[in-house]
């Protein structure tokens, strides 16, 4: 330092200044200091309470190069990056789950989030310098509230698995108050995405309908109301699905679907040996769909469990196990409208009813307890 400060005062000011700019330290804006992990960069961000700048991008994208090589060398966007985010440079190819996660559809595309991970911008394609520059400036001020960020993250993985209904119910839930931030325009896109595909089912459906495949179009009707929920053309469709199902075609193909999911449950009651619910299922079949095939079958099905000894002595242990169930649920009843003496009756029932079942066993761990004449005393002490 004696050495420099020699120097400065036998050259004059050209001397001071070029010392100055040799002996200076590297910028925080010579190079952006790029993450490579996400979760290591979410910690850091934490840390040091600065937002994510994530920058999703491919080799082979063309964009993304050029922005590396025009936008992110610019100075004044590097220090930004460096001074106020934690950039974090992302290979979608590499990082396939994270990109879908996020519905990345275009290269670049960049992301504003606080370390909490609420999104606060969303950037897609190239951006020039002075555009990057009023984003990074303006993104920490574009706050998105904890539970939009939340509900856009849950809706994309609904998307994902297939679950449209629940995304259209979230996305729609996150443009209502009609104000413009990032993750609201994407919500919009995402909503205008599944509304395009619900048309496109509902088209489908008119098609059927018109070339006199009516029941084919009750099928995409009902499939278009359960996936697509909530959406403009699911309203539509639901119009259309009741002019449909009124007709003769519709109702006589409704009660016979109904009378075969019956009949398949009687048939799944018998094999597992729960001849109960056998015959429940049994006797509906018998008085509503005697004239069909199914319903003459769950009459046989009943007549051959009536039949046999074993099994009615199988229904009878299951009816008294069931009324030994509806008296222990009485007894709660009682016990919550105060009445203790009620509730000791309908548990000496379930005794009665059925003393080896295990509500029996329940039962007499109530009345035990009403005996109790030890007072109990809270300790105050919890288990681990």
């Amino acid at each position: 330092m004696l050495v420099i400060h020699r120097l400065i005062r036998q050259q004059g000011c050209t001397a001071m200044l070029m010392l100055a700019l040799l002996a200076a330290p590297s910028s925080a804006a010579d190079k952006i200091e790029w993450r490579a992990d996400y979760d290591s960069a979410r910690k850091e961000a934490a840390e040091k309470n600065r937002p994510l700048f994530l920058d999703f991008g491919t080799e082979d994208c063309v964009h993304c190069r050029r922005m590396h090589q025009t936008t992110f060398r610019d100075p004044a966007v590097m220090k930004l990056l460096n001074e106020r985010f934690i950039p974090l440079k992302i290979d979608a190819n590499r990082e396939p789950r994270l990109a879908q996660t996020l519905r990345i559809q275009a290269y670049p595309t960049m992301i504003l989030a606080g370390q909490d991970g609420k999104i606060l911008a969303w950037i897609e394609g190239f951006l020039e310098t002075s555009r990057m520059v009023d984003q990074l400036q303006r993104g920490s001020s574009v706050q998105t509230p904890d539970w939009m960020a939340r509900d856009f993250q849950e809706a994309a993985k609904s998307i994902a698995s297939g679950d449209q209904a629940r995304a259209v119910a979230l996305l729609k839930n996150i443009i209502e108050d009609g104000k413009d931030r990032p993750v609201q325009a994407k919500a919009r896109e995402s909503l205008q995405e599944i509304e395009q595909q619900a048309t496109a089912r509902l088209a489908r459906a008119k098609d059927l309908e018109s070339k006199g495949q009516t029941l084919e179009a009750i099928d995409v009707l009902t499939e278009l109301l359960k996936k697509y929920s909530g959406t403009l053309a699911a309203g539509d469709g639901a119009k259309l699905l009741t002019v449909l199902a009124d007709s003769p075609d519709a109702r006589s193909r409704q009660r016979l679907q109904r009378a075969k999911d019956m009949l398949a449950l009687a048939r799944e009651d018998f094999k597992a040996e729960r001849y109960l619910s056998c015959l429940d299922v049994c006797e509906i079949l018998h008085a509503a769909y005697r004239d069909l095939p199914e319903g003459r079958e769950g009459t046989q099905l009943a007549a051959e469990i009536k039949a046999d000894p074993e099994r009615m002595a199988r229904v009878c242990d299951a009816m008294n196990d069931r009324l030994a169930q509806m008296y222990f649920a009485l007894a709660d009843s009682w016990m919550k409208k105060g009445d203790k003496e009620q509730a000791q009756a309908c548990l000496e029932k379930v005794m009665k009813i059925n003393p080896t079942g295990t509500f029996a066993v329940n039962a007499q761990a109530r009345l035990t307890q009403f005996n109790s004449k030890t007072p109990t005393m809270s300790t105050g002490l919890q288990k681990p």
